[in-house]
């Protein structure tokens, strides 16, 4: 679950005595409130069914980036 999550750009909370569901809820939600979804178009170059690698970088120190690995072009 660990390697899915992170492949996709998702996360993964475990459920424990001492993170109770109700904290991992609450994580889940100030994430929703903060995040943002950004999208670009790449220029059409070669054959399609490539994988092409993404990374995302910001300026501001403190935030975090949460992207997925990559995608594989049509």
């Amino acid at each position: 679950m660990h390697r899915l999550a992170a492949e996709t750009g998702g996360g993964f909370f475990e459920v424990s005595r001492e993170v109770p569901i109700e904290k991992i809820y609450a994580q889940i939600e100030e994430t929703l409130r903060n995040q943002y979804s950004l999208g670009y178009t790449p220029e059409p170059k070669g054959l399609g069914g490539r994988y092409h690698r993404i990374k995302l970088t910001v300026k501001l120190a403190g935030l975090v980036v949460q992207t997925r690995a990559g995608y594989y072009s049509k």
